[in-house]
């Protein structure tokens, strides 16, 4: 017992100077989701280890440890808009459909890409030795398959879509509809939802989990055997991740009881701000700004150049009454000749940095999980104009705790922009419940980049980590839930009925003949 006490130890012990090899696959169509897993690729590299991985976008600074397989051409996000006139409508029937068509032809993409094949042909000829196997894992989970072709490794699934339900369940931990909304943002504080939202979460949940079972992991399980021959299936390959990292904070996403294996980073990409580029600077510094300034942004999977004109120009309009200067990130030039003298725009911007200049007064977001984080960590409030997915959380998360207003996009006026906007810069409150937030964010012992890296090294040197596994994962469904002993309950109290009642049954019949028979007798 003592040798297997001390072997355990040392396999728990960090590695120090031992560099891990690690397979980096990261292919969801986001290039705003990119910057989140690309902060711990790069901090596995600061720490020395070696990277492979298949990504969408190009490494920003070349590193001699770094092998990378970049997807040639345009992502699935940059070729299939979305259509911000109909989105926010969508039934939970067209929400599904639009989710997982985009799970699916997404993952088609990377598959016929050059970067697949080329990762594929070095994994064949190479045969590197991983340590440890990096996934973005939910909505592009047939990339799994690669386990199977180095060797079955210990595996860390990561997203930056908050907590999934998926999650969760891969790494049998309990879902309680009644504590987080069905791919939503969690209460705040203990804060309970009401019975609408619990009524909705549960409608949510079974909507999607049926979806999930019948139809979009069979359809995972044939791009893993069409792509990857004499794989297992998904549920098989599934065992091998050791922890989940998830985009979340209890400061923002709320409380949830999760399994040890489960661990929350959230904000990792969220960090001190860079000097910003000149002319920026110029334009929103003190001097040139003395009431402030406003910026806005929709992310990278919402283009401000797909707003209707109607609803552009009333946002124009309202941004031309007020006192402050706007910085917008909108990525065409049909607008260069409409822009009041207050208002510049650009085709991209340096968000996390811009959100930390002290001159800035409010943040227009389109409410995505990654810029609500960093305009948390940052302190800055919001007006948000949400679209989809998790937006629609953030927004009604932000509204709650009191950090930002919400208009929504098919029905704001110029009048009711004016006015949340207005309400956003110059009413204290919004800056003093962000400030709240915003030191719950920062209040950590390390930085979340840091926590997952950590994590990373860890699932490798424990061969996986299964000290953390869940019991639950080797339960069936209906023994998590203890159905079988409510079953068996609800039989042995039936039976015991059953036996009462042919007791008495037979106590009656036994009295009853004993009257007849001296009624007989006399």
């Amino acid at each position: 017992m003592l040798l297997v006490a001390l072997a355990t130890l040392a396999a728990l012990a960090p590695c120090g100077a031992s560099p891990l090899n690690v397979l980096f696959v990261s292919t969801v169509s986001s290039p705003s989701h990119y910057i989140w897993v690309s902060s711990l690729a790069g901090e596995l590299l600061r720490r020395g280890h070696h990277v492979t991985e298949l990504v969408i976008k190009p490494p920003a600074t070349p590193h001699p440890n770094r092998t990378s397989f970049v997807i040639d051409g345009k992502i699935y996000a940059e070729t299939t808009p979305v259509d911000l006139e109909t989105i926010y409508d969508h039934s939970l029937f067209e929400e599904i459909h639009f989710l997982y068509d985009f799970c699916r032809d997404s993952a088609n993409i990377v598959f016929e890409s050059k970067a697949f094949a080329d990762l594929l042909k070095h994994l064949k000829q190479k045969k590197p030795d991983f340590d440890v196997f990096v996934l973005d894992f939910p909505m592009q989970e047939a990339f799994i398959g690669l386990n199977y072709v180095i060797g079955r490794k210990p595996m860390v699934a990561m997203t930056a879509y908050n907590l999934p339900v998926e999650v969760l369940t891969l790494m049998g931990s309990p879902y309680f509809p009644s504590l987080l909304p069905y791919s939503g943002v969690g209460a705040h504080g203990g804060d309970p939802l009401t019975f609408t939202e619990r009524l909705q979460s549960v409608y949510r949940w079974i909507g999607f989990t049926t979806y999930i079972d019948w139809v979009y992991r069979p359809d995972v399980d044939k791009m893993i055997a069409e792509n990857f021959p004499g794989a297992p299936p998904l549920a098989e390959l599934e065992k091998d991740v050791a922890i989940s990292l998830v985009n979340t904070n209890p400061a923002l996403h709320g409380a949830m009881p999760l399994v040890p294996s489960i661990v929350e980073v959230g904000g990792m990409q969220a960090r001190p701000p860079k000097p910003l580029p000149a002319d920026i600077l110029e334009w929103i510094n003190e001097k040139a700004a003395p009431h402030g300034f406003v910026f806005m942004s929709f992310g990278t999977n919402v283009r401000a150049a797909s707003l209707n004109k109607g609803s552009r120009d009333a946002i124009l309009r309202a941004f031309a009454r007020i006192k402050q200067r706007v910085l917008w990130k909108y990525e065409d030039d049909d607008i260069l000749d409409k822009l009041p003298p207050n208002v510049r725009v650009s085709k991209w911007l340096p968000q996390n940095d811009i959100l930390a200049h002290p001159n800035i007064r409010c943040f227009v977001s389109h409410n995505g999980g990654l810029s609500t984080q960093e305009a948390s960590y940052h302190g800055v409030p919001i007006l948000g104009m949400p679209f989809f997915a998790d937006q629609l959380g953030y927004a009604k998360k932000g509204e709650r705790i009191g950090i930002s207003r919400t208009v929504i996009y098919r029905t704001a006026t110029e009048e009711a922009f004016y006015e949340a906007l207005t309400d956003v810069i110059n009413n204290p409150k919004y800056r003093a419940n962000m400030k709240v937030v915003q030191n719950a964010v920062r209040d950590q012992k390390e930085t979340p980049v840091e926590r997952a890296a950590w994590y990373v090294e860890m699932v490798a040197r424990t061969g996986g980590a299964p000290h953390l596994r869940s019991p639950a994962l080797r339960l069936r469904w209906y023994e998590v839930w203890m159905l079988d002993i409510l079953a068996a309950a609800a039989l042995a109290v039936g039976l015991a009925l059953w036996l009462v009642r042919r007791l008495l049954g037979a106590l009656c019949s036994s009295g009853g003949a004993r009257r007849r028979t001296k009624a007989k007798a006399h």
